[in-house]
């Protein structure tokens, strides 16, 4: 397989009660394209651009895939507005659109972003500023403080069925605390599990300082995700992984995978999306 040399980075969020995902895809470094994901005909909705960075860690997506929650910044000098918002704040909108519908600004970068406990309950990490924006209320929506010890990526593993087999890191700090740090995922009808080992943080690796590594364990074997970056066992039991850029489905015959590529996204280019009126307001 031909790897490229720069390939996009992505992100995938799978909602829980519908056929919906949304993949966040990143590159050029301050440029970050939301997608939707029709996973029942796999047809992909290419979205707007955000020119900054957006912290796929501190994101989330709906159980019905209508909300998405994500934490942003646009780091350095900046004009200011009566409008301004700060360097970085989480929002939610309505994918595949960054237009935020409800916001917290946030000072700085460290902590920020949520994670839906329910189409209507989301766990806010507003470690700075707890209030919304004035001019971006929630609406209808209830808003819990993200339990301190934890974040909003653990949080989500946890709700979408991840074990922690052993700890590694602290979720908040990513500071060393054990050996190793490894979770496990059973899929739903075989005897078969998708595992990730968290890595150390590496802030000059291509894609971003945080990387998995992922494998399967059928029975007493190993079978290692080469070069995936994401997986996950889909709504109905295909496996769905990221590889350079592109996203794959992928089917299980005893320790063999066949593999197809569902969608190549590095050829998208940043270019102006208008967000349309039906994403502009809550409903």
């Amino acid at each position: 397989m031909t790897t490229l040399p720069s390939p996009c980075r992505l992100s995938v969020f799978l909602s829980r009660k519908t056929n919906v995902g949304v993949v966040l895809r990143r590159g050029p470094s301050e440029w970050t394209q939301l997608i939707r994901w029709d996973r029942k005909t796999d047809r992909f909705t290419l979205g707007q651009w955000f020119h900054g960075r957006v912290y796929e860690r501190r994101c989330d997506l709906s159980p019905n895939g209508e909300l998405f929650i994500y934490f942003a910044a646009k780091h350095g000098p900046r004009q200011h507005t009566e409008e301004d918002i700060g360097e970085a704040w989480t929002a939610i909108s309505k994918p595949p659109y960054f237009t935020a519908l409800a916001l917290w600004p946030n000072l700085g970068s460290w902590y920020g972003g949520g994670v839906f406990v329910k189409d209507n309950t989301v766990l806010l990490d507003v470690t700075c500023n707890p209030e919304p924006h004035p001019d971006f209320r929630p609406h209808k929506l209830k808003i819990r403080p993200l339990p301190g010890e934890s974040a909003p990526w653990e949080q989500r593993l946890l709700r979408d069925g991840w074990q922690l087999v052993e700890r590694g890191f602290d979720p908040r700090t990513h500071r060393r605390v054990g050996a190793k740090e490894i979770w496990e995922k059973q899929h739903p009808s075989l005897p078969v599990k998708l595992c990730r080992q968290v890595e150390d943080v590496d802030f000059k690796r291509f894609g971003g300082p945080y990387l998995d590594t992922l494998w399967l364990e059928v029975d007493d074997e190993l079978v290692p995700l080469e070069h995936a970056t994401w997986a996950d066992w889909e709504c109905w039991d295909r496996l769905v992984f990221v590889r350079d850029g592109r996203l794959f489905a992928a089917s299980l015959d005893g320790t063999s995978l066949t593999a197809i590529e569902l969608f190549d996204f590095n050829p998208n280019e940043p270019q102006q999306v208008e967000t349309p009126n039906w994403a502009r307001r809550w409903s």
